[in-house]
């Protein structure tokens, strides 16, 4: 799960500076949705990272 988010996340990153850093001469709305969907990804990145954190966690405070 942790490199999945990582990938995630990765790919969102690198969408989102694709959408905002280049001069693509799109339509806004589909400059838009893009730029929605990258962030959705990045966000689903961080969301898996921030559970396999929390598993983390919760197996460290197990063997204590």
């Amino acid at each position: 799960m942790k490199k999945l988010g990582l990938l995630f996340m990765f790919i969102g990153i690198v969408f989102i500076a694709i959408f905002t850093l280049t001069n693509i001469q799109i339509p806004f709305t589909a400059w838009l949705i893009g730029f929605l969907i990258s962030l959705l990804v990045s966000v689903a990145g961080m969301v898996l990272l921030i559970i396999y954190l929390a598993k983390e966690i919760k197996e460290e405070k197990r063997r204590k």
